[in-house]
């Protein structure tokens, strides 16, 4: 034979720092070597390769690194030199239940130390997660997932509205420790509330440092776990429920397209802030309502043009204050606007189809700096106000109505004051008073008629003309009635 007589063996592995870095273990062996370290230390026990599944490629760095091995693990072998006996090959590992501390000054056990732990004495070295039952719920992966699981987190909810048909709707600000907010809670580790697994159905694999990848094949509890020792998990439990936390931060890169659907409903809560950068387009598209509650400012900025288009009805309801600045800023072409025609880009245009209302409660102060133009096409504008209503202008005020309409002023005294001339230029001019016309003049009262005109002075009883010096001048006669 090539290889000489199988011969095999159990050994202890004592040294796992393989200086070539190629998955070798320092293994003392039963029956081939002494447990006392002053004849035979661990740095001279012979290095001893272990042997891969198939699974495994072994080349290349494809495939498993063979490092699973811990200093104090049993393991099973053989010699790859038959008789000669200097070459040992690891085949695989032995577990069992530990009954003995580990006594680093002997052979045969972890010359560090650590293996087996304490807590494991008389203990199957298997994993407690693989044992299932009440023996799993004290793995501290399994209970400080359940220490650490969050419940009764806050969701986002419509304020109350007082209803669109309302004459102007208003907002309840609510406090997030009302009993009514809806809540979520984190699922149940394992989706249970007591762990169900079974022996032999739960695979589990756990590293040294306590990461544990659990494939649960209990009836009824089918279950994967990758679970990281910071707390980080992510976990398919038997519903197909998906539960993944992140203790720290969590990046996700995508480079090329990337596709959510929700079948149900899509719920986040946020802390902190929220921050999100769109270069291209974004498109909402929303079949139901949309309710936005936003507790404390709100600050937009549009550098291009805003558009909005209100199907049905719009109200806006505002406790405090509203100011709106028109910057006329815009370089765009003129706009036009039915009835009005051609406006400058850059101005405030307001057009109402239907009718227009405005009730203010108290003073409303207007101040124009160009000229202010009220017109109707038809019907007629109603200005009312149940106190004094003051128009200011740094220019002119101009007042028009058609060739055949009517411009009346009906109060119980009216005042025209005005600190140079006040002139009006009309085809006829009618003074009718049912009481006392007076017309004062401080420095003079002239009363013309230019051309061939008349003046007509006619009163049904007496006609008083009082003065210093009076002059009554006809070209052509004086006629007094």
């Amino acid at each position: 034979m090539i290889y000489g007589n199988f011969t095999w063996w159990i050994g202890v592995v004592e040294d796992r720092d393989d200086p070539m870095k190629i998955g070798r273990y320092r293994v003392r062996i039963q029956g081939y070597h002494t447990g006392d370290k002053s004849v035979l230390e661990t740095e001279d026990l012979p290095w001893a390769m272990t042997v891969q599944p198939v699974g495994s490629a072994a080349v290349s760095g494809v495939g498993h690194d063979g490092t699973g091995l811990v200093t104090g693990s049993t393991v099973v072998g053989f010699f790859s030199d038959g008789e000669n006996e200097q070459m040992p090959i690891i085949m695989g590992s032995l577990g069992g239940v530990d009954t003995l501390l580990p006594n680093t000054q002997a052979g045969f056990y972890d010359p560090k130390g650590v293996y087996p732990k304490e807590d494991f004495i008389d203990e199957s070295s298997l994993s407690r997660l693989a044992r299932g039952g009440d023996v799993a719920e004290n793995h501290i992966s399994l209970g400080l997932r359940r220490d650490t699981r969050i419940t009764g987190v806050p969701m986002a909810r419509p304020d109350n509205f007082a209803g669109v048909l309302d004459t102007a709707p208003t907002v309840s600000n609510k406090s997030e420790t009302e009993d009514d907010v809806p809540r979520w809670d984190e699922p149940d580790p394992q989706g249970v509330k007591k762990s169900v697994s079974e022996y032999p159905y739960n695979k589990v694999r756990e590293t040294e440092c306590g990461h544990v990848f659990e494939v649960d094949d209990t009836p009824d509890n089918k279950r994967i776990l990758n679970y990281h020792t910071s707390g980080s998990f992510e976990e398919y439990h038997d519903n197909g429920d998906h539960v993944q936390k992140i203790v720290g931060d969590d990046f996700e890169i995508v480079y090329k397209d990337k596709t959510l659907y929700v079948d149900g409903n899509l719920t986040m809560s946020v802390k902190g802030d929220v921050n999100m950068k769109v270069d291209g387009n974004k498109i909402e598209d929303i079949g139901g309502d949309c309710y936005t509650t936003i507790r404390g400012g709100r600050f937009t900025k549009i550098v291009g043009n805003d558009v909005t288009e209100v199907i049905s009805d719009q109200k806006l309801s505002v406790d405090g204050s509203r100011f709106t600045v028109i910057g006329c800023q815009s370089q765009d072409p003129d706009v036009t606007i039915p009835f009005v025609g051609g406006v400058p880009a850059g101005t405030d245009n307001l057009v109402v189809k239907g009718k227009s209302e405005t009730q203010i409660a108290s003073n409303k102060n207007e101040n124009i700096g160009g000229r202010n133009v009220i017109s109707t096409v038809a019907g007629f504008k109603l200005f009312s106000s149940l106190g004094s209503a003051d128009i200011t202008t740094l220019k002119d005020i101009n007042l028009a109505a058609g060739s055949t309409s009517n411009i009346s002023l009906s109060a119980g005294n009216a005042y025209i004051g005005s600190i140079t001339d006040t002139k009006i230029t009309t085809t006829t001019f009618g003074v009718d008073a049912s009481g006392k016309a007076t017309v004062d003049g401080a420095t003079g009262v002239d009363v013309l008629a230019g051309g061939e005109a008349n003046i007509k002075i006619d009163a049904g009883a007496t006609v008083d003309i009082d003065g210093t010096t009076v002059d009554i001048d006809g070209s052509s006669g004086i006629s007094l009635n």
